[in-house]
């Protein structure tokens, strides 16, 4: 049976099966922990999926949410992160939101070789999605961000990486 962490989980979802871990109490949360306080509560190589739906932009220090995240997964785990692309007024509108995210970000994080992106994708407005924008978007998403993405603007940035560990 696959190990699953849903930080964040908030107090009205939490993935079936998943360990729930969110800052307020709630009846399906599982760890009530502060994810600006390391290290979290978990033993090292524990978990083989991590979802970080809608927090990694609530996060103080999002360098060291993800070494905290790299050390406890699993080698070869996959973390799904959905956060607002830093284009859209989301990103900009919730004054809890303390950093900002689009593709480039992830590419850069897998720099450090904890992470591989398996997988990204570009949200868009159902407008952006008649037109062709997010298939054009998502095809060429470094070219999007550097010369279109402030005319069309993108809702969501998800993308899914894989754990790197010397095993």
């Amino acid at each position: 049976m696959r190990a699953i962490l849903d930080l964040g989980c908030g107090p009205y979802r939490k993935i079936d099966g998943a360990v729930g871990v969110d800052i307020r109490p709630a009846p399906h949360v599982d760890v009530v922990h502060d994810l600006n306080q390391y290290p979290y509560p978990f033993d090292e190589n524990q978990f083989d999926h991590i979802e970080m739906s809608h927090i990694l932009e609530h996060v103080y220090h999002p360098a060291r949410t993800m070494e905290e995240v790299h050390r406890i997964a699993r080698p070869g785990a996959t973390v799904r992160v959905v956060t607002p692309h830093y284009t859209s007024q989301l990103s900009y509108g919730d004054l809890t939101h303390y950093h900002h995210y689009g593709y480039v970000t992830f590419t850069t994080l897998c720099n450090s070789g904890q992470f591989r992106l398996e997988r990204s994708r570009l949200i868009f407005t159902d407008l952006y999605r008649t037109l062709g924008i997010s298939l054009l978007a998502n095809l060429f998403p470094r070219r999007w961000e550097k010369y279109v993405a402030f005319l069309f603007p993108a809702l969501y940035v998800e993308v899914v990486l894989r754990v790197v560990k010397d095993q």
